[in-house]
This record gives C-alpha cells, structure tokens and sequence, in this order.
C-alpha cells in the first residue's frame, strides 16, 4: 500500500475497531460517555507520522488491554501492508510518566528517521511536557503558571467530510502563539491535501 492507501485503510480499520468493541470497554475508555467513540479516532494522527510532519504518535485509551487491542486489530495490519517500511511502534513498559498521566501500557507509532526518541521512554521516567510537545510536534504549550491560565488558546484541527467534520489533532497554545500556529496549520494542510487528498480546517478558541 502506499501512504494514501494506508491512511484510509488506517481509518476504515479503526471505524471497525469501535464498532466491534463491547460497550463496557467503549464507556471505561471515553470517560462514561463524556466522549464519543469519533472522538478517539487517531487516524489523522496516524496521517501526520505517516506524512512525516510529526516523529510519532501517542496511543493510550485508559485500558491497557484495549490499547493492546488497538494495535493488533488497526497498527499491526497496517504496518504490515505499507509498502514503504518508514514507521514502526514501540510499546512502552517501564514506568514512564508525564507531569498529567501515566504512559506504561501506551503505544508510540513513531517514524523510523526518529528512533532515538525511544530512548525517553525505555526506562522509569517522567518526560516534561515540554520534550512531548516537542516529539509530538505540537507548536504551543500548556499554561506553566497560573497567570497563563487566562491566555490558553484551545487549537483543534478538522478533517472537513463535506457532511461532517472529525477532530484530527488537538493541543494547548498561549496568546502569543497563533502566529506559529498558523504556519504550523498551513504546512499540515497542503501536506494533507497534496498526499493524502483530504481538507483540513482550523479552530482555535
């Protein structure tokens, strides 16, 4: 398969995935139904490693067995059809944490040309929200005081279906940040249209 290919082929396993999934596990991992199962889709994530444009992906879902689950049934088969053998996934078994969760029993997608990051997570540690924004490549940060609590900006990035948008990435930026965030945007959208054919559309509030 080529990237394309692999992308939806990403999506279409991963719409399987929540469907066939027993409803306790589905009410466990989005919070009580506080989320949907639309809302853990990773494929755009998926999408941004594949294209390049971040080093890796983090998949958690609350459940380490339903994690386990996840990248047997929607990573392993995808990997195995990609033609072009750019990415792997690691999963983390020390006790690696990060100043907001735990992240033993997670999974990392990540782009071969990036395989020293793995070493932040092959031992007990905990990774500052600074090294995961960097690795996951998101261009603003989380407020570090509680004067910046008033100035976080919430920048979520669509997947325009013509009938529906889905939330592909979401992060934390401050104030000041929009300006690179933008750029950030415009880089992932033509990226995304000219490889993967998909439109993205931008939120930021």
């Amino acid at each position: 398969m080529d990237i394309r290919q692999a992308f939806n082929y990403f999506y279409l396993l991963e719409k399987q995935f929540w469907s066939s999934l027993d409803k306790s596990a589905i009410e466990h991992v989005t919070f009580q139904g506080e989320l949907s199962p639309e809302d853990m889709l990773l494929y755009g994530e998926f999408g941004f490693t594949l294209l390049k444009l971040k080093p890796c992906v983090l998949i958690e879902f609350r459940d380490k067995k339903v994690t386990q689950l996840y990248c047997e049934r929607v990573i392993v088969p995808v990997l195995h059809a990609l033609a072009d053998k750019t990415i792997g996934y690691f999963v983390i078994s020390e006790q690696v944490n990060t100043p907001e969760s735990a992240l033993e029993g997670s999974i990392l997608v990540y782009q071969y040309d990036h395989k020293e990051i793995l070493g932040l997570f092959d031992h007990s540690t905990t990774v500052p929200e600074e090294t995961m924004a960097d690795i996951l490549d998101y261009p603003g940060h989380l407020p570090r005081s509680e004067k910046e609590i008033p100035t976080m900006k919430t920048v979520i990035y669509f997947h325009d279906r013509n009938t529906t948008r889905i939330a592909l990435t979401t992060f934390a930026i401050q104030d000041n940040e929009k300006d690179i965030t933008l750029s950030h945007f415009e880089r992932y959208r033509y990226a995304c249209k000219e490889q993967l054919d998909i439109d993205l559309k931008l939120l930021i509030q």
